[in-house]
């Protein structure tokens, strides 16, 4: 497997209201000496950064190669009406014009049921409006729960509705329950451009990819999807004493392992 760095991994404010502890144009140049090349980058490291503009040709010197962009645009409709959704989608597209990004990651409706079929419906709409007006970079819909994805068939079905060759998924088990990742995995591979590689103990707690409930050895076997270390246990200390250092590290030993499946 292609393992790429997502930039969430040394972003301890991730889950915060500031969602940012240390601007991106210090971490770069840690993640570039960690040898890392290829990246997906956390939206809010570039939309909160003092100057967006000038980061492209930073990452250009640091031979960091931005790849996907995970964003953070939600086609909910009960979060955004049309005017607000069409200026953020405006937004993103600068976005991934300026960085040169080939695949932008959604959330498939945060907050929306699946079993929602006006909801779904609305989020099939922006979806394929979005691929539209992207028709080179991948759109790729996160199997994260708490949002269609709960349903892996409405998802799948959502997919096939859009009809455009440039929308798919980016797959992590939904539930990380080894029974329910495989089912999910056999209905989804055929639609599947990138994964999500992280894993939890039978307690739900991320941890080490080879100590974790998921073999993703197995789950995965044949695919020819790049994926993104998502997670590892060092990242989630928080602010006060989290250790950029010992999060590239275990970054780098966890890439080998998930480059083996």
């Amino acid at each position: 497997m292609e393992v790429l760095f997502h930039t969430i991994l040394v972003e301890p404010a991730r889950w915060k209201a500031h969602r940012v502890f240390r601007p991106f144009t210090e971490l770069a140049p840690a993640i570039a000496r960690a040898g890392f090349r290829k990246l997906e980058i956390y939206e809010p490291h570039l939309a909160l950064a003092e100057d967006e503009g000038l980061l492209p040709r930073m990452l250009e010197m640091l031979r960091l190669e931005p790849i996907v962009l995970s964003s953070y645009l939600n086609p909910n409709p009960a979060v955004t009406d049309d005017a607000t959704f069409e200026a953020k989608a405006e937004e993103m597209e600068i976005r991934v014009r300026r960085f040169g990004f080939r695949k932008v990651r959604l959330f498939p409706g945060s907050m929306v049921d699946p079993g929602d079929d006006a909801a779904v419906a609305a989020v099939r709409t922006r979806v394929a409006h979005l691929a539209q007006r992207l028709p080179d970079v991948d759109i790729l819909l996160e199997t994260h729960d708490r949002s269609i994805a709960d349903s892996p068939e409405r998802l799948v079905q959502l997919v096939e509705e859009v009809e455009l060759p440039n929308v798919g998924l980016l797959f992590q088990p939904t539930r990380f329950d080894p029974e329910f990742a495989c089912r999910q995995w056999a209905l989804q591979a055929p639609y599947v451009r990138h994964m999500h590689v992280q894993n939890r103990t039978v307690e739900g707690k991320i941890c080490l990819l080879a100590e974790g409930v998921i073999n993703w050895g197995e789950l995965v076997k044949g695919s020819s999807a790049a994926g993104s270390l998502e997670f590892v246990p060092a990242s989630l200390e928080p602010e006060e004493t989290f250790d950029l250092e010992a999060v590239l590290t275990q970054a780098a030993s966890e890439t080998e392992v998930a480059r083996a499946f």
